[in-house]
């Protein structure tokens, strides 16, 4: 009898979890919402939605039924318009207005419909009109100067720049785009319901257009979350997959774009035209003799002068820095004669960063770079963002009570390699991680000998450096590991040298590698790992 409350898969492209146990809601979110709203006119949406909550035993555990699940999802969504503001009243009726149309029409009829509603009351939605941010803005009075920087004038009436403020217009903007991009806020409550919506209207309209084995996750009940993503509902195959459903309206991402991109529609500024115009006849200043150019992303926040760019001479070649800002990375930019052999360019290059970071004691690291014709704006540009890996929370590696003492130092040394930003630190630092595994030296190098041509420890440069060196060991032993660690021991590794930053870079990948080979086979480095 309790299986009997799990639904059918067959019939729906929605599940949710109850303690491990797959619930199918049906395909009726449609029909949920307009039988409440029906009845609205009587009470509060929220009290008949809570009404029409059932619970009973879920395979198992006592949790809400799937035929009630989308009253639980909905009041879900007016829950959140009622907890995150000192007028829930207010916001609740906001709410039951999105939802309204929402159900008036198809997700492609209702949309323009809805973007016209929640553009007119964004300042309401978005939390803007009581938030302290728009209130300071409007106490500073900050404004753009024509050199384009910004000013205010301080309480003794003093004119002041100030960096990391902007005018209220563009502070206004910003704090709209967060609202609508990040998930979180009212907004996004209303383009994660849309979405769903929209889901089950493609579903109705042809479920063949949907895989059996893919499947809308909603959060499970127990918490208050609108939101869901796709999973692949084969849990011995791989889940690094990305899926939606053919219709647009089914990914709340491009909901969100898509009212970005009509926001942003209404500026009478074009940015980036306005700034090719002002420098596409503006002749580049990089040696005359240099037909190409090549230009370089730095990760620093050094700024040089207080223009946008500075042309500089550094050891008689002209480099062109472009100051980083708030939203990007800094670049820099030298003359090539040949894109194909640039070894003294970049040797100069590294030297020149060295001694910037050598006086202003901050750090400079060099990014990717990209080559082409010279002209008077780089060819690479990059945002300042935050990129990583999500971790599925079930994953975790809390099992640390087992570990021994040389296998946390081991998982230190190797955590300074992959945080650092030096190659030649890097190296050196899982070096020491396989040392701490394999402490006998001559075991130590017997084992590197062994394992190192072995598949999946980077074929192709092992095959290179047997070319050259009979032993991989010796060579990673001698010229890297204790090259790197004495400076006047043959042979030397310069850092700025380009040949030896390419040679380590390449020898790093082979002896990470082995670090993670000599803790596993010796430090039982699997206890971390579910």
């Amino acid at each position: 009898m309790k299986s009997q409350n799990t639904g059918d898969s067959t019939l729906t492209p929605f599940v949710y979890f109850v303690g491990g146990v797959l619930v199918y809601p049906p395909n009726t979110i449609y029909e949920s919402a307009r039988d409440a709203l029906s009845e609205a006119y009587s009470k509060p949406l929220a009290t008949i939605l809570q009404e029409r909550i059932r619970r009973g035993f879920v395979g198992g555990p006592v949790a809400v039924l799937p035929e009630a699940w989308w009253n639980h999802f909905l009041l879900s969504y007016l829950r959140y318009f009622a907890n995150n503001f000192s007028d829930p009243g207010e916001m609740e009726a906001q709410a039951v207005t999105a939802l309204t149309i929402m159900v008036s029409a198809s997700p492609r009829e209702a949309w323009p419909t809805l973007i016209d509603f929640i553009l007119g009351q964004m300042d309401v939605l978005s939390g803007w009109n009581k938030c302290w941010i728009r209130e300071d803005a409007e106490r500073r009075g900050v404004f753009k100067g024509e050199d384009g920087n910004y000013y205010y004038h301080d309480l003794n009436g003093i004119l002041v720049q100030i960096n990391g403020a902007k005018t209220l217009p563009e502070t206004h903007l910003d704090f709209i785009t967060d609202h609508i991009l990040r998930g979180h806020g009212c907004l996004r409550q209303i383009f994660n319901v849309l979405s769903a919506f929209a889901i089950a209207h493609e579903y109705a309209q042809d479920p063949s257009l949907f895989p059996r084995s893919m499947k809308a996750v909603l959060v499970e009940p127990r918490f208050d979350s609108t939101s869901h993503k796709w999973q692949l509902m084969q849990f011995q195959r791989t889940r690094s997959i990305r899926w939606r459903p053919l219709s647009n309206f089914c990914d709340p991402d491009w909901l969100a774009g898509d009212l970005l991109g009509r926001i942003t529609d209404t500026l009478d500024r074009d940015v980036w035209k306005d700034r090719i115009e002002k420098q596409k006849d503006r002749p580049s200043r990089l040696d005359d003799d240099c037909p190409r150019q090549m230009d370089y992303v730095l990760d620093s926040s050094v700024s040089i002068g207080s223009d946008e760019e500075i042309y500089f001479s550094f050891e008689g070649r002209t480099f062109r820095w472009v100051n980083g800002t708030a939203e990007t990375k800094a670049t820099i930019s030298v003359g090539y004669k040949d894109l194909n052999s640039h070894r003294e360019e970049d040797e100069l290059l590294n030297r020149l960063l060295s001694l910037l970071v050598w006086e202003h004691r901050q750090p400079i690291v060099k990014e990717d770079g990209v080559g082409g014709p010279r002209r008077p704006i780089p060819h690479i540009w990059a945002p300042r963002s935050n990129f990583g890996v999500r971790v599925d929370p079930q994953y975790l590696p809390f099992r640390s009570n087992a570990l021994s003492p040389e296998m946390w130092l081991a998982l230190a040394l190797y955590k300074e390699g992959v945080n650092s930003r030096s190659v030649f630190y890097r190296f050196f630092s899982f070096w020491k991680v396989i040392e701490v595994a394999i402490k006998d030296k001559t075991t130590r190098l017997n084992w590197i000998n062994t394992t190192a041509v072995l598949p999946g420890v980077e074929d192709q440069r092992v095959t290179e450096i047997l070319k050259l060196n009979p032993n991989v060991a010796q060579y990673l032993d001698d010229s890297c590991r204790n090259a790197i660690a004495h400076v006047f021991r043959k042979p030397i590794v310069n850092p700025d040298d380009y040949g030896d930053y390419v040679r380590i870079s390449q020898d790093l990948h082979v002896v990470e590698r082995l670090a993670r080979r000599a803790v596993d086979e010796h430090l039982s480095a699997a206890a971390v790992r579910p």
